[in-house]
């Protein structure tokens, strides 16, 4: 078995057959997987000795028992990981990602993990309160317990700084750890609790949304869309690689396209409500809303693609895949109008509501705008610490939003380019933002479980819902100028929630 070949043909086939083959002993010991997406892989027991895994994504991967020693991880994105028991000595781990990631008698001798955000990380087994403010006071650890802090006051500290209690410095022999250039400045901040948006009275805001409706997808969501118009409709991209048409009205689901081969990362509806953009790691799919009619296929050519979105007179839709391309196609046809090459990984796009440019947002922390009809850059975004990882674009085209990796939400002037403000509250990445068709709210999902609500001209938070048990990846408002805004949510719950 060439396990490099399999594994090139994604994660999703990989996946599959590990799971056929849960006892096979896999190698990728000495490989070159620099970059690669390995979202949710299961690696459990594979080697990966030596290999060079700069800049991957490995974010909810199982890496149980895996060997990663001497192997190459710096700017790695490891959160939320399964790394219990693996052996990590003399590995580099530079700058990698590990928030929430589960360390537990994980083999640290050697390793060099300089400037690696762990926050939130599992060392040892936690306290029912570990992510509350409280968690990070001495008196509310186990003697084995980790403690991070942000560190935002000095520039030379790239990520979160991580303070070991307790633990045997044993693990750490021969590490650059404790050279970390902000080691005494976040020190000192280490347990001061880190400060959060206000939240809005009912008294000064739209009043905040309340569950209306929840359908069982009986599989995992990963993105969301809805139709405009009376009756609307509800489409839901799965894991699996099924597309669920939902008639809100019924709460019945009318239809199920299947075609995917795997996980559908984004889906868009067109005004009219005559188009479905779909995509995958195999590609774009365009359907007939109306009868679920597949018209055409554009094949994916190296990496999934990650993000679609339509224009508003319905001639063009755009994409950005993994390997840092933009597309603009015909929506007629599907023929490629132009491709970029930004450079880095495309996770989110916006058309703007005229339809004359649109915005990207990525890898490289830069969100950048672009003339839709000659495909130059008009502007950057420049000030999120991680991955820009969702982007919307308000209806009067007056505010940018955007999501990070970086747990928090930025607010720009679109046509300045300038920062309005930071919100901050999510304790862990942030997935997915939207903005409601009158502008006045602001909708954010991370995989800390939770959705913010956000007052968009007072730019403070409203409510958060926290009924999610895991992630929730997709949010999405559907668009009309309805005076009840209806919010749509998917997640890794295996439910699709309507909040009105």
């Amino acid at each position: 078995m060439n396990y490099l070949t399999l594994l090139a043909r994604g994660i999703d086939s990989w996946n599959r057959w590990r799971d056929r083959h849960p006892h096979e002993i896999c190698d990728l010991a000495g490989q070159d997987l620099s970059e690669c997406y390995l979202y949710g892989g299961n690696f459990k027991n594979v080697s990966f000795k030596g290999a060079n895994l700069q800049r991957a994504c490995l974010i909810g991967a199982n890496l149980q028992g895996a060997d990663l020693s001497k192997s190459d991880l710096s700017g790695a994105y490891m959160g939320e990981a399964n790394l219990y028991g693996a052996d990590l000595s003399h590995a580099r781990l530079t700058g990698t990602n590990l928030s929430g990631a589960d360390l537990r008698a994980v083999n640290l001798q050697g390793t060099q993990i300089a400037e690696a955000n762990i926050y939130n990380a599992l060392l040892s087994e936690r306290s029912p309160s570990a992510t509350s403010p409280s968690a990070t006071s001495p008196s509310s650890q186990s003697p084995r317990s980790l403690a991070i802090a942000h560190h935002h006051s000095n520039p030379l500290t790239k990520a979160v700084v991580a303070f070991l209690i307790g633990i045997p410095l044993l693990l750490l022999s021969n590490s650059d750890f404790f050279n970390s250039p902000g080691l005494k400045a976040a020190y000192r901040n280490a347990f001061q609790p880190e400060m959060s948006a206000k939240t809005v009275k009912p008294s000064e805001s739209a009043a905040p949304l309340m569950l209306a409706q929840s359908l069982d997808s009986r599989s995992q969501i990963w993105s969301v869309a809805a139709s405009t118009g009376d009756n609307t409709i509800i489409a839901a991209g799965t894991d699996n690689g099924q597309i669920q048409i939902w008639d809100k009205q019924t709460g019945k689901r009318v239809r199920t396209l299947a075609g995917h081969e795997d996980t559908v990362r984004s889906l868009a509806i067109s005004r009219s409500n005559q188009w479905l953009v779909s995509s995958g790691s195999d590609g774009i799919k365009v359907w007939q809303l109306a009868t679920g009619a597949l018209l055409y296929s554009i094949p994916a050519v190296r990496s999934p693609v990650w993000t679609v979105a339509i224009s508003p007179d319905e001639s063009r839709f755009v994409s950005g895949d993994y390997e840092g391309n933009l597309t603009v196609w015909r929506m007629e046809n599907g023929e490629a109008v132009y491709s970029i090459y930004q450079g880095s990984t495309v996770w989110s796009v916006a058309i703007a509501p005229d339809g004359q440019s649109f915005v990207s947002g990525g890898r490289d922390r830069i969100i950048r705008q672009w003339d839709m009809a000659s495909a130059q850059e008009i502007k950057r975004f420049e000030g999120h610490r991680a991955d820009v990882r969702s982007v919307a674009i308000s209806p009067d085209a007056k505010t940018l939003a955007s999501g990070s990796w970086d747990t928090t939400l930025k607010l720009w002037d679109l046509e300045t380019g300038e920062l309005q403000t930071t919100l901050s509250g999510h304790k862990s990445r942030v997935v997915s933002v939207a903005i409601s068709p009158d502008g006045k709210r602001l909708a954010s999902s991370s995989v800390d479980n939770t959705i913010r609500l956000w007052n968009l001209p007072q730019r403070q938070l409203i409510t958060t819902f926290n009924n999610s048990a895991d992630w929730i990846l997709d949010v999405d408002f559907a668009p009309g100028n309805n005076a009840e805004s209806l919010l749509i949510s998917g997640g890794k719950n295996n439910r699709i929630n309507l909040w009105q």
